[in-house]
């Protein structure tokens, strides 16, 4: 599931099906599963069980920008941060290669992406000249 469906408005039964928890859901089967399933896990703070889930996705998609993003964000929750850097980096170079098609998601994917980078490296999201300044 790409990231930026995580922002679209969900219907009565999408949020229904939203409620069940990770544990129980169906052994994935493809990588948008495994996509699926770790972030129902980093949802509840299953940093484990969402690393693991995310590094399925990425073994069968090493060109996914979602599961990189993703491991970086689980790195970042796990207090691993130079993992996380490292996971933003490849995020933002598959991003700048244009494997996020739709060019709004991708610029706005890059931004929050770069503002992790720059949480972690220099403590303050600093992103008003890439928002402002551009």
């Amino acid at each position: 599931m790409p990231i930026w469906n995580l922002f679209k408005r969900k219907s009565t039964d999408e949020e229904q099906v939203g409620k069940i928890e990770p544990s129980e859901m169906p052994e994935p089967t493809d990588g948008e599963g495994y996509l699926r399933r770790g972030w129902a896990f980093h949802a509840q703070d299953m940093e484990s069980e969402a690393e693991a889930d995310f590094k399925q996705a990425l073994a069968l998609d090493a060109n996914s920008v979602d599961a990189n993003y993703a491991l970086g964000l689980t790195k970042k929750a796990q207090g691993q941060n130079e993992a996380a850097v490292e996971y933003f980096r490849k995020a933002i170079e598959l991003i700048e290669a244009g494997k996020v098609k739709d060019g709004a998601q991708s610029e706005m994917l890059r931004r929050l992406t770069l503002g992790h980078i720059n949480e972690l490296s220099e403590g303050d999201w600093n992103l008003e000249t890439e928002i402002w300044h551009r």
